[in-house]
């Protein structure tokens, strides 16, 4: 009896574990939830925008046009003339402008605030310092505070829907102030992947809520008077004739209408210059930022992995003002609780009635269904699914599919209760009339293990080798001594020496196969007590290099030993190092030099993704081949280096690439990698190290504590974007860094 519901009783445990999932929402899962919700925003592609958001750059060319940056404030001022004079509806200048007494003495700042003052129309912003906690007696100053809310429906849902928070406020300058329309916090709050998906327009102080940028600048786009806005907290904003959702911690949900440059760029300078139209800016939003040389105003998102943050606050405007906002289906989550549980039921009483092939049939058809359900919904009306668990549902259905049989259709319930003789079945016994065949080898098939190598190193085969003899030291030719062979690999002549040995241009005699034989001498390493576990290690480490099957990396053939001398055999390249080619002082072409970065990301990339960190990316470690081939080199030894070579005499080099961490003695992941391959980046487009020091001591320090100059300042050909690839791969935090080496490569597949 029980069996007959054992497929109802399966997928009702399945529905039961999806839902406890879904309402405990792990992190690895919200991660691919957001993953998905942004390969919709690069399906969905651009949108269509109307022009009433404009974006005022003050750029490379407005900054050299200026000679000098940052401008004086009546520099400012005159820009903001110029922008008013054409009667835009609100102009936000993206800019702090704190206390200076150079600017206030030289009558700067007067001049900046009549600007204000004549525009009136001029949003301002603030910075802030997050926090958990606010200190509720702290006042602030009144120009700040006209901007505050202190009405609430419910009071009590500030502690239950608490929003972003900051301990500290750093308002502008009073005079600029007092003369702007409104002030606004300008920040981003980033998910768990350092990624923007939503933005908060409230911020909690001194158990006040004070307004973001986009917020009062749509308040003086609607002319919304203070008393007119209505804040329900863990729910919406109602400014004007838009009432914004959001969600509990106070934030709106971004829906970018594409990715970079999608809304349009005026340079600064034109302004200046009155080359613009007369009516550009006529009853628009007006937005100014700094996007010149050394912006650090960068941020990943779901449709650019380096968007300028005025272009996020471009979008959250439109959406505000156009009423563009990503919506839910239904209440929060009760709908998609609703779907995994029809799906369940569904599940467990139709599927273990019908066969294998219709329950695949169903499944699959419910999983495009569901999937391209989403994705409409999305594109054509911007509501969010979050189809995400109940698709995972469906495919832990399809994986225990096949598990379920067809009840039997029987008088005698005790036949459905028989059990299958698997004993006898595994023995060859006919069962049910049916006969099992057993096969077995014939007895002279070779054994399981015939195609394992049978002369690697490992415990008992040390006198197995190898046949040659052979000394440790080398002839005048750099030769071992007393041999010509590794095992089977005949050692034609010495080509380099490496930090663990020599290395040797060899031939496989069974295929004609020129090699390159890398040695490792374990005996100037490790004590003998330490000698078998190193080479177990080595064995190990090889092997999993070796699976790297990749065009751009090295390909290990095999792995042996000459008496207490390690060889790795590999691949043999005809090329040149980056090492030799930056000593010879290289021109590159930009485009041949970005073609060149994007190979080596790809390989690390691939071997990333199967769990290999090189941990010695350098210059010397990449081989450039004919037709501007890459090959990186020594993946797997740099590890057993790394942590072995530590007696007195063995020489490590400098740690000119080794990233912050590694120095530190902290966890290594793939962001390490990346670190070092902005070291070789730089080194490539300057000719220099970034990180210098007189001794190992002050180099350390220099990379722990110090940041390079910009690539373009030393070399002035650099085109600047280089400056940004390189400066967010040099960051000393990993979490600011390219995430991946396939981030970094798809930003230089666009430049090209």
């Amino acid at each position: 009896m029980l069996k007959r519901f054992s497929g109802l009783i399966l997928y009702l445990l399945i529905t039961v574990f999806v839902v406890t999932i879904y309402l405990d929402q792990p992190e690895i899962l919200g991660r691919w939830e957001m993953a998905i919700y942004d390969q919709m925003f690069k399906l969905r592609g651009k949108q269509d925008i109307t022009d009433d958001v404009q974006i005022v750059s003050i750029d490379d060319v407005s900054v050299a046009g200026q000679n000098k940056w940052p401008w004086n404030r009546d520099k400012v001022a005159e820009l903001i003339d110029e922008i008013s004079a054409q009667n835009p509806k609100v102009i936000y200048l993206g800019m702090y402008f704190g206390d200076d007494k150079t600017q206030d003495s030289e009558g700067y700042t007067s001049i900046l605030a009549k600007a204000l003052k004549d525009a009136g129309n001029v949003v301002l912003p603030y910075r802030h310092s997050a926090a958990y906690y606010t200190d509720s007696d702290f006042a602030f100053p009144d120009y700040v505070r006209r901007n505050g809310y202190t009405q609430f429906d419910d009071p009590s849902k500030f502690e239950d829907y608490p929003p972003l928070t900051a301990n500290t406020i750093y308002p502008p300058s009073q005079p600029l102030a007092e003369a702007a329309m409104g002030l606004g916090f300008a920040g981003v709050d980033f998910d768990a992947d350092r990624y923007i998906r939503a933005d908060p327009l409230i911020l909690g102080y001194t158990r006040e809520y004070l307004p973001s940028v986009p917020f009062v600048v749509a308040q003086g786009y609607f002319s919304t008077k203070q008393s007119d806005i209505s804040i329900n907290i863990g729910e919406s904003i109602v400014v004007g004739p838009r009432e914004i959702p959001l969600d509990d911690r106070g934030r709106m949900r971004i829906n970018y209408n594409g990715p970079e440059r999608t809304f349009d760029f005026v340079s600064a300078l034109d302004v200046l210059n009155g080359t613009v139209g007369k009516k550009e800016f006529s009853g628009k939003i007006v937005l100014i930022s700094y996007t010149g040389p050394g912006t650090i105003d960068l941020y990943s998102t779901p449709v650019a992995q380096a968007m300028y943050g005025i272009e996020i606050t471009a979008n959250t405007v439109e959406n505000i003002i156009h009423n563009n906002f990503l919506k839910s289906l239904g209440p929060a989550g009760s709908v998609n609780f609703l779907v995994i549980l029809l799906i369940g039921a569904f599940s467990a009483v139709i599927l273990p009635r019908i066969s294998l092939m219709y329950r695949f049939v169903a499944l699959g058809m419910s999983l495009f269904v569901i999937a391209n359900l989403s994705f409409v919904l999305f594109t054509n009306y911007d509501i969010i699914t979050q189809a995400f668990y109940p698709l995972i549902q469906i495919v832990f259905f399809i994986i225990v599919a096949p598990m379920m049989k067809l009840p039997h259709v029987s008088v005698n319930e005790e036949e459905e209760d028989d059990e299958i003789d698997y004993d006898a079945l595994l023995a060859g016994t006919p069962i049910g009339g049916t006969r099992t065949q057993v096969v077995t080898p014939p007895s002279n098939a070779a054994p399981l293990d015939a195609t394992v190598p049978q002369n690697l190193p490992g415990p008992g085969r040390e006198e197995e080798a190898s046949v040659a003899t052979m000394q440790l030291g080398t002839d005048k030719n750099g030769l071992p001594v007393g041999s010509t062979n590794f095992g089977r690999y005949q050692v034609l002549e010495a080509i380099g020496q490496g930090a663990m040995g020599m290395v040797y241009k060899g031939l496989d005699p069974a295929i004609d196969r020129p090699v390159a034989l890398k040695t490792i001498r374990l005996d100037n390493i490790v004590n003998s007590d330490e000698m078998h576990e190193l080479k177990i290690r080595l064995d190990r480490e090889a092997k999993a290099a070796g699976q790297l099957s990749h065009p751009n990396i090295v390909t290990i053939y095999d792995v042996g030993e000459e008496q207490s001398m390690q060889y790795i055999a590999m691949e043999f390249l005809d090329g040149q190092t980056l090492e030799e080619l930056i000593e010879s002082k290289q021109h590159w072409n930009y485009k041949t030099l970005c073609k060149l970065m994007i190979q080596i990301c790809e390989a690390l990339d691939f071997a990333h993704e199967r769990g290999i960190v090189h941990r010695d990316i350098k210059p010397a470690n990449i081989m450039m081949l004919d037709n501007d081939r890459v090959k990186v080199m020594d993946f797997g030894i740099a590890r057993l280096a790394q942590s072995n070579m530590t007696q007195s005499g063995v020489a490590l080099g400098t740690p000119n690439y080794i990233s912050p961490e590694q120095l530190k003695g902290q966890g290594i992941d793939r962001r390490s990698d990346i670190f070092s391959l902005g070291v070789v980046f730089y080194e490539l487009l300057t000719e220099q190290k970034p990180f210098k020091g007189d001794t190992i001591s002050a180099l350390i320090y220099s990379i722990l504590h110090t940041s390079p100059p910009s690539p373009s300042e030393i070399n002035l050909d650099v085109p600047r974007i280089f400056d940004k690839i390189v400066a967010k791969a040099l960051a000393k935090d990993p979490d600011l860094r390219f995430q991946t080496s396939r981030e970094m490569a798809d930003i230089l597949r666009k430049l090209i």
